[in-house]
């Protein structure tokens, strides 16, 4: 996976392990195995969004770095299957 993003950002596919508001921070699962990837609530603000919810679908953009993997920008993100919006159940 690092030598994939040696050269820059990858496009990353997978689901929100977990994030914390308050800690600022949480991680996304990659579809295709390796390590966490660091989504910072920077990135996530970027997006429009102060938090996702766990299980959620999630497409990143992500740099090795010397910290590890970090997403840098987000392209999209689907709630998870149940997760009520608005009253709707999606």
């Amino acid at each position: 996976m690092a030598d994939v993003m040696a050269d820059g950002p990858r496009t990353v596919h997978g689901r929100v392990k977990w994030f914390d508001v308050g800690k600022g921070f949480g991680f996304i699962l990659d579809d295709e195995g390796g390590p966490d990837i660091l989504l910072h609530a920077n990135v996530l603000r970027n997006f429009g969004q102060g938090s996702v919810a766990e299980e959620a679908r999630i497409s990143v953009l992500a740099q090795n770095t010397p910290r590890g993997i970090q997403a840098v920008e987000v392209l999209s993100i689907e709630p998870p299957e149940g997760f009520e919006m608005d009253g709707d159940v999606v």
